[in-house]
């Protein structure tokens, strides 16, 4: 029993061992083409921005999901995407909640939701996706009321006398202003769709050294 349990011991700190000195390195990725109606979007220019759009069927009505804007690209035909890369000016990078949607190309089927980010605050958002077959992707977004780290993410205005920032006060007045601001749209740069030109491969922490 003892000899059984002195094998085990080491079976497992070999394999932390061999975890220790290996990973998965990143695969080769492939940028796709893709189009907008917002040609912001895909001009490949961090110089353009443009704000999100509010979605045909809430233009004109009152509604909760009001809140949210979209931004949609189009893949010149289907293909298995693997990444979206969606850059913002550090200007522009406020936290955001973002849904991500994808249409496969098959006539009559819905929206499918295949990510959800919730207080974003990093200027390049990366998403990484297992294989999925995408002809369009739509990016729904809103300004997130709390960020990842639980911090508030309506920004701080400038106080009235001059004496520095207040934040938003959660009166009356303060509820609509924050309201108001988490209804802004989302200025994006760039969406950049990936797909893998070659499968990743192990790498030893030796061989990153020779590099």
């Amino acid at each position: 029993m003892r000899r059984l349990t002195y094998t085990l011991a080491f079976l497992f700190t070999l394999t932390l061992i061999v975890s220790g000195c290996s990973k998965l390195a990143e695969p080769t990725w492939a940028k796709l083409d893709v189009t907008s109606d917002v040609e912001q979007f895909t001009d490949n220019s961090m110089y353009t921005t443009a704000q999100t759009q509010i979605p045909e069927y809430v233009k004109g009505e009152t509604k909760d999901d009001s809140r949210f804007t979209d931004a949609v690209v189009s893949l010149k035909k289907p293909q298995d995407i693997r990444r979206i890369l969606i850059r913002r000016r550090s200007e522009d990078s406020v936290p955001i909640d973002l849904n991500v949607y994808v249409l496969s190309g098959k006539e009559g089927e819905d929206w499918k939701l295949v990510k959800e980010i919730r207080g974003e605050e990093k200027t390049d958002v990366d998403i990484k996706l297992s294989s999925i077959l995408a002809a369009k992707i739509k990016i729904r977004a809103q300004r997130a009321s709390r960020t990842a780290s639980g911090k508030s993410g309506i920004a701080a205005k400038p106080n009235a006398a001059g004496g520095g920032n207040q934040a938003v006060r959660r009166t009356t007045g303060g509820s609509l202003e924050a309201d108001r601001v988490l209804r802004e749209p989302v200025k994006l740069a760039e969406i950049e769709v990936y797909g893998i030109a070659s499968a990743p491969m192990a790498t030893t922490k030796t061989e990153e050294t020779k590099k």
